[in-house]
């Protein structure tokens, strides 16, 4: 189990990570709610009411959330989600690739950062964080949740400087690559 973590952003912001809690889920909604239409395009596990957040969670615990949280509003400023394993429909288009995708060593990885919290290094913390807890569990790929879209240049840039590979590319409401990280 992981321990929370204090941070400081680029613009010297602290920030506290930490996994998910039954008492972040007033904030989570809150926080959803407020990306801006394109973040909320881009990041779309799940439905953003309440119901759906806490249907998503529920048994069994394959999925797992992470926020960051702005110390000072006590606001979630970031939000990512790892599913233990892969997506079931990703399965045939990731052994294409030539990957056998492992429900024990493998996992799925859907990260958001408020719109107005970008470009200030919580995205790389998260995934820091993150990835320790991944490696201690013994996670060895990370795949994207559907991928990124292939003209959201920012994000892949910022996968591919976190040591994410492309694996190929796939149409579902537009262009999309497919990338994964060994950890």
């Amino acid at each position: 189990m992981s321990h929370p973590v204090s941070i400081q952003t680029n613009n010297n912001q602290h920030v506290i990570l930490n996994r998910l809690t039954s008492s972040d889920l007033e904030h989570l909604g809150i926080y959803l709610n407020q990306l801006s239409d394109e973040s909320k395009k881009q990041f779309a596990p799940h439905l953003f009411d309440a119901a759906s957040i806490l249907d998503f969670y529920s048994w069994p615990h394959e999925n797992i959330g992470f926020v960051a949280e702005d110390v000072a509003s006590t606001s979630i400023i970031g939000y990512a989600i790892i599913k233990c394993g892969y997506l079931p429909h990703d399965k045939p288009r990731l052994e294409q690739y030539g990957l056998k995708p492992d429900d024990i060593k493998c996992a799925t990885f859907a990260p958001s950062v408020a719109d107005e919290w970008q470009h200030q290094g919580v995205g790389e913390k998260m995934l820091t964080y993150i990835l320790d807890e991944l490696k201690i569990a013994g996670i060895n790929q990370v795949i994207l949740w559907g991928g990124v879209r292939s003209d959201n240049i920012k994000a892949i840039n910022f996968y591919k400087k976190a040591g994410f590979k492309m694996l190929g590319s796939f149409e579902h409401n537009g262009g999309n690559y497919d990338m994964i990280l060994y950890v």
